[in-house]
């Protein structure tokens, strides 16, 4: 099994957030750091208490975590995308549209040879999703 991770400074929350809202899921968990604090860190951001030390999404019948990095800010956006797969075009099109007016669209929706939907965007978070309709073309 393979579960992704991703990682933010201090927009975790935020994320959880926008994120149970694009694909109507709970949170499963969401731990705080409280009173952790990672071994060997000296420039601590004053809301640490705050911030997600561990959390996780069932999107799409998978576990996704999610976690605030205290160490360093994650370098975000060209290193992992996800996709989804979704039943149909229908589908695939509302999801689409619930990551709102401020994502950046890499492939707009096209009708390929292997689905009748395929996007590709970064959200807010820059963060990329592939967006795939499982149902075929015709």
């Amino acid at each position: 099994m393979i579960i992704p991770y991703i990682l933010f400074h201090g927009e975790c929350r935020e994320a959880l957030d926008f994120y149970q809202e694009v694909f109507g899921c709970s949170l499963k968990m969401a731990q705080p750091y409280g009173d952790y604090v990672p071994e060997g860190l000296t420039d601590l951001p004053p809301d640490l208490d705050q911030w997600i030390l561990h959390a996780e999404l069932e999107i799409c019948e998978n576990t996704v975590w999610f976690a605030d990095e205290a160490a360093a800010p994650a370098v975000r956006g060209d290193n992992i995308r996800l996709t989804v797969t979704v039943p149909d075009q229908k589908e695939a099109q509302e999801l689409f549209d619930r990551f709102g007016e401020d994502k950046r669209i890499v492939l707009p929706p096209t009708k390929t040879f292997y689905s009748t939907f395929h996007a590709e965007i970064f959200d807010r978070f820059k963060i990329g999703w592939n967006i795939v309709a499982n149902e075929m073309p015709t």
